[in-house]
């Protein structure tokens, strides 16, 4: 992946300098708030796309919930013995 530019650095100090004045935050706490924003509006693009069906990824579900609990034979070859 390439480098960002000096020109793309600039500009990302730039929106964070106006969300900071805009928003009364110091610079790094405006850099802070616009990367949970962009995280938040990701979770939630990929989240509408696992509803509507275009994702290859099911969503995540609870580990076993897809096989319900059974009782353990008791003739099981993995009990058997010599």
């Amino acid at each position: 992946m390439a480098e960002p530019s000096r020109a793309d650095a600039l500009r990302r100090h730039r929106e964070a300098f106006e969300y900071a004045r805009e928003h009364n935050l110091t610079l790094r706490d405006a850099e802070k708030a616009i990367a949970a924003e962009r995280s938040r509006l990701a979770r939630e693009r990929l989240a509408a796309v696992q509803r509507c069906g275009r994702c290859a990824a099911a969503p995540p579900a609870a580990l076993g919930a897809d096989q319900p609990a059974r009782p353990i034979p008791e003739n099981a070859p993995w009990m058997m013995r010599d």
